[in-house]
């Protein structure tokens, strides 16, 4: 027994000097807990070595959630210092912020965010993001066609730029800022003056507004103030390059009773960008389709074109389609880039086991058809470009045939369809096995036709590779049933399919713990145990991802072998259920969701994103099993 008086009072603990202690007492000053449990905190925290946030061990405690401590931030980032903010959003850790406090006295006259940058702690979209949570300021991205050029030219370009400062829009009563510092008060109240409006102040990237000053001096100097510019050919060269530099896969024009809304697909999801007015939008899907080929005089009927384009020095493809719509032509622009090239297989994110067996028990095998199949947008073309990159040697003839050709491969023939030429793909399909090929590659299955185009190709000692559009490998094979191909011609001819998902991955620049939605986690596989016992992360929104939480994508894969009882259960027509439940117990068919799984499982997706992209697919393998079926163990 202790030698100590029973009775003897805890000796107080101090609150000052404490790691996370501003967001302690804002909590404790708007009742959110009580001193009791922020105590209990701090005697957490000097076991741990006093190198822990007090917030962080608030959520591993289960006192307050991730959204709370978001929320908090959001709410009350005006009581933080900017050091310690950037350490409550995870950017930098407390040995980090020491490091910067100390350098200080070296560098006079800096501020925080100035010497975390000098000191490469941060980088310049972290600081804006700081900033943006600490002033409750919006962080915004303007491209050039979104400055008035009205507006511009009331203001000295050398005063702007060294202020780093751009106004960009006016209404009746305010006059809307971009800028790099938000505490630069003079520069923002001189502005506000001259227009005689209140200043409506943003955050920009210090770089994106470098980069805006250097093209409006450019254009400065070779306009010499004449305003002879098309600004409709600016606006879309503009939507063009944000979608570009965005990496954006699509671009929807869409018109609205009020204006007309531009978003971009990003990551597989739309974010909205900007609006126009109807009388500028409607000039704007004009020149697309001027662009493109179409018909400008008809928008009464739907429309499909093309159009090439050089953009920021990349060359670009886009495929741009027009829907009539009660406001307007909705259009739509699908943005092929030809600067990455061709991805080598070993890079397709495919699990690495996976990969082998696709390359040895898949492209290896001489003759038969390989099918990639996804939804629109899940990847399946560049895999396929993967596999004939791999299979492309110099004793092999590979012959294409695609609509259109969308990487141009050295060493193989290529082919487009063009029907005004007379290469209309019922007729080049007849020609292609004409041509003495070792391996056909059609872009696409689209009907009977080229279906049993591929089939009777391998028949003949062909290797035939091509995409579907299928939910996933079962579904591959019920879809050649139903367009009519004999049972006995898929179980002889096609050696695999290979369904693929492209999903999210969690943004790294806001990424935090968090607990998962039960309901959802039990749903794709995961049970109490592996819950409690696991760390999951999600991103929590900021600059870097548009709030989104999500940064990149990476791919999901369900790779079916056919062996001989799967090729049985063909021949007897059973049911999906039936041939994915023979495909898991012969061949260790791992599903998409299972994929997600083990993805979520290494800390690169979320519950909720494999969830809300894979297909329902139920499993009795337990997460240690799938990880070990992967290669790996968790």
């Amino acid at each position: 027994m202790s030698s100590e008086a029973p009775n003897k009072p805890k000796p107080a603990i101090s609150l000052e000097k404490v790691p996370g202690i501003r967001f302690a007492k804002i909590l404790l000053n708007n009742n959110i807990i009580s001193q009791s449990k922020i105590e209990k905190a701090i005697r957490v925290q000097q076991k741990l070595g006093g190198n822990r946030l007090l917030s962080a061990i608030f959520i591993e405690l289960g006192i307050i959630s991730d959204d709370e401590h978001r929320r908090v931030i959001r709410n009350h980032g005006r009581e933080f210092r900017l050091g310690e903010l950037v350490v409550e959003l995870g950017y930098i850790s407390l040995e980090q912020l020491d490091q910067a406090l100390q350098a200080m006295p070296s560098m006079p006259g800096k501020r925080m965010g100035e010497i975390m940058l000098s000191l490469e702690l941060i980088n310049e979209r972290q600081l804006a993001q700081a900033l943006s949570e600490q002033l409750a300021l919006p962080l915004q991205h303007i491209e050039l066609d979104m400055i008035d050029k009205a507006l511009l030219s009331q203001f000295s370009l050398r005063f702007l730029h060294n202020n780093l400062m751009i106004p960009y829009h006016e209404s009746e009563t305010k006059v809307s800022i971009i800028c790099a510092d938000p505490l630069n008060e003079a520069a923002i109240r001189e502005i506000g003056q001259k227009r005689n409006k209140q200043a409506e102040v943003s955050i920009g990237i210090q770089s994106m507004l470098e980069s805006l000053f250097s093209k409006l001096t450019a254009r400065s100097k070779q306009t010499n103030g004449d305003e002879q510019d098309d600004p409709i050919v600016e606006i879309v060269d503009g939507i063009l390059l944000s979608a570009i530099r965005d990496y954006a896969s699509d671009i929807h024009i869409e018109p609205l009773q009020e204006n007309v809304r531009i978003r971009f697909r990003m990551d597989g999801v739309l974010i909205h960008k900007m609006d126009l007015p109807n009388e500028m939008a409607h000039k704007v899907v004009a020149r697309i389709k001027v662009l493109s080929e179409m018909d400008i005089a008809d928008s009464r009927k739907h429309q499909d074109g093309r159009m090439a384009q050089t953009v920021h020095g990349i060359d670009v493809d886009f495929r741009v389609s027009t829907y009539v719509t009660t406001f307007g032509e909705n259009l739509v622009m699908r943005i092929l880039r030809r600067d990455g090239g061709i991805r080598s297989i070993d890079k397709i994110n495919m699990n690495p086991g996976l990969l082998e067996r696709f390359k040895h028990e898949v492209l290896d095998v001489p003759t038969g058809v390989v099918l990639i199949t996804g939804p629109t947008g899940s990847g399946k073309t560049t895999t396929l470009y993967s596999a004939i990159d791999y299979l492309n040697r110099p004793s092999t003839k590979i012959i294409t045939l695609e609509d259109p050709v969308e990487y141009v491969v050295d060493g193989i023939m290529q082919c487009s369809v063009d029907v005004k030429a007379g290469r209309s793909f019922e007729d080049s399909l007849k020609a292609i096995v004409r041509q003495d090929p070792d391996v056909i590659v059609l872009g696409e299955i689209r009907d009977q036709m080229s279906a049993e185009v591929a089939v009777q190709a391998a028949l003949t000692g062909h290797k035939v590779l091509t995409t579907f559009h299928t939910e996933d490998s079962i579904g591959g094979l019920l879809r050649l049933m139903n367009m009519g191909i004999e049972s006995f011609l898929i179980s002889s001819t096609v050696v695999s399919i290979l369904a693929q998902r492209l999903i999210r991955t969690i943004c790294p620049d806001c990424r935090q713990a968090y607990m998962p939605n039960k309901r959802i986690a039990k749903l794709i596989g995961l049970d109490d145990e592996v819950l409690k016992n696991h760390t999951f992360y999600r991103g929590t929104g900021c600059g870097t991802c548009y709030g989104t939480g999500y940064h990149g994508r990476t791919t999901l894969h369900e790779l079916l072998v056919l062996n001989e009882e799967v090729r049985e259960a063909i021949l007897e027509e059973k049911t999906s259920h039936e041939i994915r439940q023979i495909s898991c117990d012969s061949t260790n068919l791992l599903s998409l969701m299972e994929d997600g799984l083990y993805q979520v499982m290494h800390d690169k997706t979320t519950v909720e994103e494999v969830y809300r992209i894979t297909p329902r697919s139920l499993s009795n393998r337990s997460v240690t099993e799938i990880c070990r079926m992967m290669g790996d163990e968790i």
